[in-house]
């Protein structure tokens, strides 16, 4: 039939949804990761001015400034910026109360968190990835040779220190457990949303050939099950090579949408509505026999006609022609889509903007 609409730019707006849902999840994760890891400096605050360990309260006084800052970039939407401040927070905060109260406090786990972090993060360059994973490797790698085993700045009862490594080793796998499920979450979204993509019209936004398919191999086992009777319309715009060439392709996707929106309407939630391919769509109506079929064929013809669709200064008046048949005992759906294919081109031979039921004898297949 009428070769398919080329690609319309909403198109490129949909399949950027996803990576815009996906920064602003990542945005609000940066903002409540701020807000608690703040709080959790306020607290080692309070008690290392408790503890009168000045050093260590003064180094959580600038992490406290350091995650609002962070909090404020994640507000303004500088996700990378925000991820180095935090990374850089972390690292320092963890090497300076390693130097100040010893490794026994467990501050040193934190700079572990942030290698799965930088794995994860959206560098385009591996080498970049290999190069942080390294450093903090390194980094970690040293600390612990150079610290391990020597003797704090300012010691703090084994009571404080004890407190504050157990506080610290919880702490660090509830976060692993946070960034494992966080991420767990982004990849299952990621799925749903390409999954989505892959069986959906862009521009129509209905069902695509393939998704209806499966819709129909569902169908066919529930029809097994409960013996119910399931029927096909396909139908097609009359002329519409002619909106394309008169009018250009803009106008031939404002007249598809239209159709969508009015076919979507006038059919049940059970229903399954497609866009078949190019200007032709496919309706699958579980649980209705051939007379229903046909009552919602007219009734969409109808639609359709009385449908106006703006173009500029004017308004375009268009058609369709309807293919019904019923799936009967031992058929394929194929069969019956075929029989419907049959009726809808009977239809077009016959003058179009009609409803034409499918021969009840099953004939040999159009090559359409």
């Amino acid at each position: 039939m009428a070769d398919i609409p080329r690609a319309h730019a909403g198109t490129a707006d949909r399949a950027c949804a996803p990576v815009q849902a996906q920064s602003d999840a990542l945005r609000i994760l940066l903002k409540g990761t701020a807000v608690v890891a703040g709080l959790t400096h306020i607290a080692f605050l309070s008690l290392f001015y408790w503890a009168e360990v000045d050093a260590m309260a003064i180094i959580n006084v600038a992490s406290v400034l350091c995650y609002v800052w962070t909090f404020w970039l994640a507000h303004q939407g500088r996700i990378g910026m925000c991820w180095v401040v935090t990374a850089l927070e972390v690292l320092a905060h963890a090497i300076l109360a390693v130097w100040v109260i010893g490794w026994a406090s467990g501050f040193h786990f934190y700079i572990l968190l942030v290698i799965p972090v930088a794995v994860i993060t959206n560098f385009r360059s591996l080498a970049i990835k290999v190069m942080l994973v390294s450093a903090l490797t390194m980094v970690y790698l040293g600390m612990d040779m150079l610290l391990l085993r020597r003797p704090p700045m300012v010691p703090l009862p084994d009571t404080v220190i004890d407190g504050l490594h157990y506080f610290n080793v919880l702490g660090t796998i509830l976060i692993l457990i946070f960034l494992a499920g966080y991420y767990h979450y982004l990849i299952s979204k990621a799925e749903a949303n390409l999954r989505e993509m892959a069986t959906t019209d862009p521009l129509t936004q209905l069902r695509n050939r393939r998704a209806v398919i499966e819709a129909i191999r569902d169908e066919e086992l529930r029809m097994q099950r409960a013996e119910t009777q399931m029927s096909f319309v396909l139908c097609d715009l009359d002329h519409f090579k002619q909106v394309n060439d008169t009018y250009g392709h803009d106008a031939g996707d404002e007249v598809l949408k239209a159709v969508s929106r009015v076919l979507t309407e006038g059919i049940r939630e059970v229903d399954h509505l497609a866009r078949w391919g190019g200007e032709e769509f496919l309706l699958v109506l579980p649980g209705a026999g051939t007379q229903e079929a046909q009552l919602v064929a007219e009734r969409l013809r109808q639609r359709i006609e009385a449908l106006r669709v703006k173009v500029g200064h004017q308004e375009l008046r268009i058609s369709m022609t309807f293919g019904v048949s019923a799936l009967h005992p031992g058929e394929t759906s194929e069969n019956t889509i075929s029989r419907a294919d049959q009726a809808l081109y009977a239809g077009k031979h016959a003058g179009r903007n009609r409803v034409v039921l499918g021969s009840l004898t099953p004939e040999p297949l159009l090559q359409s």
